[in-house]
């Protein structure tokens, strides 16, 4: 590894953040602050780049120092050993659309800058699963996709139908969606799908016809998910939209199935899947966790439920019998999960330890946004008062507040309303405890219930 001589650089590239302790980045000295510009004679514009470029055995790298100077260095490793650098956070490109349907635009005003950004950034889709519309992407971006084999990305179509596509976006100005998703296909890239589900708008035959059509580029486009629209309060000035009832759950789940079976047949995998919020509002038993198959939209809320139940029950085993302090642990969740994690809860018996499930109405976005991961802090902490003030707990028992992480953002500091697990911790009065939404999470921490009396 050597260091070579000076040129002029562009003013591009990704800043080093932080680099990890004995890194080669840092043996070859490359120090935070420095900006990458370009690998092997490739222009690096960010994360992405860097990602797909530094996989290979020989590097000459192009980093330019803070005050200017321009060294290259080259560096010679394993195949796919890392360099041990981090960078900062990409800025995420904004949607061009205006869905009447965007949670965006149902939330109350005031809130954190954070919260009312429209996301749709191809990068984010492929790195985190973040769906996105296609309706913002350039020659350069699709020829740097397919290059990089950016696959799988997850894509909202919403209708297959343009004039109705353009009307649900509203933007009179998208694309025709299968003609990008064929060009996507074409060059190899997978694609998992959606559709917001707007009754009376594109569902019956739009449904059927935008589910006809997405099959065709089966396997390129490997799933489809049916979501019901999510309804806040804070609707002002869009165009009304009829709430999902328990019926119109009902039919939908009875109207998939046979849409399942056929796709069954004859492409062997059953391609279309209702999200969870289906059976939630349908008030009916989720189907066993194999007809999942792969869980290809777990992150859009299709299967967590069954696979938590199902995780739950394998896990139930390695709980300790008691615990040698009591303890009164409360486990909050949305309304959607209430009653499955109150059976779950029922199931346990772990002497000296009770577990009480504190459903938590959302009354910052409206009673009908029933979902875990947009309950608020201080409506955790009005659920909690209320519990307490029923019942109370022994003397000499200790209490804790269990919060899933999804309520939280990335960093697990913030809920939606600002409010922090802190303050959260401070208003009630007892330990407040963050933890992994999935049974895993719950599940290791009552493996150490000890443990955490003591902090």
């Amino acid at each position: 590894m050597e260091q070579k001589g000076i040129r002029l650089s562009k003013n591009s590239g990704v800043v080093v953040a932080t680099l990890s302790a004995d890194s080669i980045a840092k043996e070859v000295g490359i120090e935070v602050g420095d900006r990458i510009t370009s690998m092997n004679g490739r222009e690096i514009k960010d994360i992405l780049d860097y990602r797909f470029l530094v996989g290979e055995e020989t590097l000459l790298m192009e980093v330019v120092k803070p005050n200017g100077e321009v060294i290259e260095v080259d560096i010679e490793k394993e195949l796919d050993e890392d360099l041990g650098i981090d960078f900062p956070e990409m800025k995420i490109r904004q949607c061009p659309n205006k869905c009447f349907f965007c949670f965006v635009d149902q939330m109350p005003e005031g809130q954190r800058d954070s919260l009312y950004i429209r996301d749709e950034d191809y990068r984010f889709s492929f790195l985190f699963g973040n769906y996105i519309t296609l309706t913002n992407l350039t020659r350069k971006d699709k020829e740097r996709i397919f290059e990089q084999k950016m696959s799988p990305l997850y894509v909202s179509v919403h209708a297959t139908d343009l004039e109705l596509r353009r009307f649900l976006l509203v933007n009179p100005r998208a694309r025709d969606i299968l003609k990008e998703i064929a060009e996507m296909a074409e060059h190899g890239i997978v694609m998992h799908t959606q559709i917001v589900l707007c009754p009376g708008i594109n569902d019956g035959a739009h449904l059927a016809k935008s589910i006809e059509d997405l099959v065709r580029f089966y396997p390129a486009v490997a799933s489809l998910a049916i979501v019901p629209v999510g309804l806040t309060r804070h609707r002002e000035g869009l165009l009304k939209i009829e709430e999902i009832t328990r019926d119109d759950a009902r039919e939908m789940l009875e109207w998939i199935k046979p849409w399942q079976k056929r796709f069954e047949k004859e492409i062997g995998y059953p391609f279309v899947f209702a999200a969870d919020e289906w059976f939630v509002k349908a008030d009916l038993p989720f189907p066993p966790l194999e007809t999942y198959l792969d869980l290809p939209q777990l992150g859009n809320g299709v299967g967590m439920v069954p696979l938590f139940l199902e995780q739950f029950k394998s896990m139930r085993p390695f709980l300790p019998k008691s615990v040698a302090e009591p303890v009164r642990i409360f486990l909050a969740t949305g309304t959607s999960f209430s009653a499955h994690l109150e059976k779950c809860v029922k199931s346990l018996r772990i002497q000296g330890a009770e577990l009480e499930v504190v459903t938590v109405l959302n009354h910052f976005f409206g009673d009908s946004v029933t979902m875990t991961g947009l309950i608020t802090g201080k409506d955790i902490v009005k659920a909690v008062r209320e519990k307490t003030q029923k019942t109370a707990s022994a003397e000499g028992c200790g209490e804790m507040l269990l919060i899933p992480s999804v309520a939280l953002n990335e960093e697990k500091t913030l809920f939606l309303d600002g409010t922090t697990p802190q303050e959260v911790e401070q208003e009630l009065g007892l330990p407040v405890h963050v933890v992994s939404a999935d049974a895993e999470g719950l599940m290791g921490f009552l493996q150490n219930i000890p443990a955490y009396l003591h902090r």
